[in-house]
């Protein structure tokens, strides 16, 4: 009896035991307190928000940045060829204004050489008297300088003179007074002659200042461009290459999109032109036809009174009449060919201001040298090109015209830019510094304001 009770001790002890490190282990978990969660206040988020939305504004704002030093960088350009076109213009004037001070120089040259023959006639004249034995002795100071009008202010010299001596002295006065007018002129045109140089000169200085300005800022630009792209990709946390892929890649598609408006533009244009050119060639036929017509009811007429009709006279093929400017007859289509051919094989050359070839050119000079080639002079500035050519409108453009920029689309007077039309909306033109020979839509850029065809 002892013993069992001594074993239902002992197991029992012994399951005591088990259940109290059995519950002690079931405890352990619950004991352990857990990690609270992190839970920014609200002053974090709107911080948080706010530093996201100032690094957008940021990329935001170097991205206008970039586009804005594109933009400059095409406004110094223009800028440049302004200055340069000035230059032009200025020099264009000073080569005028030499011309007209030479040929005043020979107007007065001419004069003097006329006064000393009228002189020496007047002399032989008075010679003649004395020979004569008339009354010459007040006929004397005929072979000074003030001599005629101090002879002729005499009423008794004047009685002594003949009628032939009258009228020597009269054509003399006249040549004196001609000859003091051209004089006159003559000293004007030195004056214009030295306003010229002076305006040049200034225009020179000028142009040098806005080629130097736009190679500085193109510098400049430059290297702000690559900052820029750099910071970008610090605020986008990307490698300066990937961000430099990304300007370059919205460049080309900024690029793209005024690439596809400028062609949209041209296509227009094309349609227009060959609406013009059908209707032109309705007209002449309609004119043919009406030409023939009348041609049959002549000689139908003069076979019914046993006459020949009269022969005609072809007329001269001549271009209708401009709006303004010189103009004349159209050159022919092989003229405007060879005219652009010259300008093509230019293609790739540099943009110099002021430079006519032969391996480099600004814009009036490879348009002036073009047209040279096919036997057309034009002058080495585009206003004076636009003033001397047939004004034509854009429906009217063919290969070979000209068209021109200003910066009053309404005054051709400020005209600063000219471009060969090649057809189908293209042009090939010098257009500025850091930019060769090249072929552009006419619409790359700022529409177009004037139109010609030399």
């Amino acid at each position: 009896m002892s013993t069992g009770k001594t074993g239902r001790a002992l197991l029992s002890g012994v399951l005591a035991v088990c259940m109290t490190g059995t519950m002690a282990l079931n405890t352990v978990p619950a004991q352990a307190d857990p990690k609270p969660p992190v839970i920014p206040s609200q002053s974090q988020v709107d911080a948080a928000k706010k530093a996201a939305a100032d690094k957008a504004a940021q990329v935001a704002a170097i991205e206008q940045q970039l586009a804005g030093a594109n933009a400059r960088l095409e406004q110094l350009g223009r800028e440049t060829g302004i200055a340069a076109e000035k230059y032009n213009g200025a020099v264009y004037r000073l080569t005028k204004a030499k011309a007209e001070a030479a040929a005043a120089a020979a107007r007065v040259k001419k004069a003097a050489q006329t006064l000393a023959d009228q002189r020496r006639q007047i002399g032989r004249f008075a010679a003649a008297s004395y020979q004569g034995g008339g009354d010459l002795a007040q006929l004397g100071p005929l072979l000074s300088a003030d001599g005629p009008q101090q002879l002729l202010d005499s009423a008794g010299a004047a009685r002594s003179v003949s009628q032939a001596m009258q009228g020597s002295y009269l054509r003399f006065t006249a040549t004196q007074v001609v000859s003091n007018a051209f004089k006159a002129q003559a000293d004007q045109a030195v004056t214009k002659v030295q306003a010229a140089t002076d305006e040049a000169a200034k225009a020179k200085k000028a142009a040098q200042a806005a080629e130097a300005n736009q190679a500085s800022a193109v510098a400049a630009i430059g290297a702000q461009r690559k900052q820029q792209i750099s910071q970008l990709a610090r605020l986008r946390s990307t490698s300066y290459q990937v961000a430099d892929q990304r300007q370059r890649g919205l460049e080309e598609l900024a690029r793209q999109r005024a690439a596809a408006l400028a062609a949209k533009k041209a296509e227009e244009l094309r349609k227009r032109i060959a609406a013009k050119e059908a209707a032109e060639r309705a007209e002449a036929a309609a004119a043919q036809a009406e030409q023939a017509r009348k041609d049959r009811e002549e000689q139908k007429e003069a076979g019914k009174h046993g006459t020949k009709p009269p022969k005609k006279k072809p007329k001269p093929k001549t271009d209708r009449p401009g709006n303004g400017g010189g103009g004349g007859s159209t050159p022919s289509r092989k003229g405007a060919s060879a005219a652009v051919a010259f300008a093509l094989s230019q293609l790739g050359d540099p943009y110099v201001w002021a430079a006519t070839g032969p391996d480099s050119w600004d814009c009036s000079g490879l348009t002036m040298k073009a047209w040279k080639k096919a036997g057309v002079a034009l002058p080495h500035y585009s206003v004076a090109q636009y003033e001397q050519v047939r004004h034509i409108s854009e429906d009217e453009l063919r290969p070979g015209d000209l068209i021109f920029w200003a910066e009053n689309s309404n005054d051709p007077g400020t005209i600063f830019h000219v471009a060969m039309y090649l057809g189908g909306g293209r042009m090939v033109h010098a257009p500025r510094t850091g930019r060769p020979v090249t072929i552009d839509s006419i619409y790359y850029w700022e529409d177009p304001d004037f139109f010609g065809r030399p």
